[in-house]
């Protein structure tokens, strides 16, 4: 019994090292979304993959809750600047909302996706829960694109952005984002925050 055990031991392992950190139920109290959606104060993009082309790859990006609405659905300020005026950063209001892979679903007993609108004009674009940490203030949010293609935007709450990354949260985002990266908050981001903010 104790051989049989152990094989079985030995398969979960092998497979949830194949997997991917967002996936793996070793990391499942990582990925809650609500960790994210908890927060009530500003968050910024501090970093994202280079090549992923999901999301603006302008500086000062940032969101902020507004209020929950119901059905897993939030009102989110989203703070970009678009790509034709990199210093001039917009604000708009959206719809965030949470939910559950389908292939998890039944599986998960907490939402591990959230879906945003990271630019006015754009879709919502989905992303699983890498990593959240809401006592480090700081998130990691895996985007999977045609083709394998994939991309991540590493968080951190306006109170710990000026402190630098986490180490726990920068390992995990080195060991499982591609190493080019993008810089997106710089301390002069806060200044550049425009007070006019439009509906999506």
């Amino acid at each position: 019994m104790s051989v049989i055990a152990a094989f079985y031991a030995l398969v979960f392992v092998v497979i949830s090292t194949a997997m991917r950190y967002e996936d793996n139920p070793l990391y499942v109290e990582h990925h809650r979304a609500s960790y994210l959606t908890d927060v009530d104060e500003l968050i910024f993009v501090t970093k994202q993959t280079k090549r992923f082309y999901g999301a603006p790859r302008t500086l000062c990006q940032a969101m902020m809750k507004l209020r929950y609405i119901g059905d897993n659905k939030f009102e989110y300020i989203v703070y970009y600047a678009p790509p034709f005026a990199r210093t001039h950063v917009k604000a708009f209001v959206t719809t965030l909302q949470t939910g559950v892979t389908a292939r998890d679903a039944g599986q998960r007993f907490h939402h591990n996706v959230i879906s945003y609108q990271t630019s006015q004009h754009g879709s919502p674009d989905s992303y699983k829960v890498m990593y959240a940490n809401p006592q480090t203030g700081c998130f990691i949010l895996a985007y999977s694109g045609l083709h394998g293609s994939r991309g991540c935007r590493l968080l951190q709450t306006s109170s710990t952005v000026n402190r630098g990354i986490p180490p726990e949260c920068d390992q995990i985002y080195t060991q499982n984002c591609q190493v080019d990266h993008l810089k997106i908050y710089y301390p002069i981001c806060g200044m550049r925050l425009p007070h006019i903010v439009h509906r999506g």
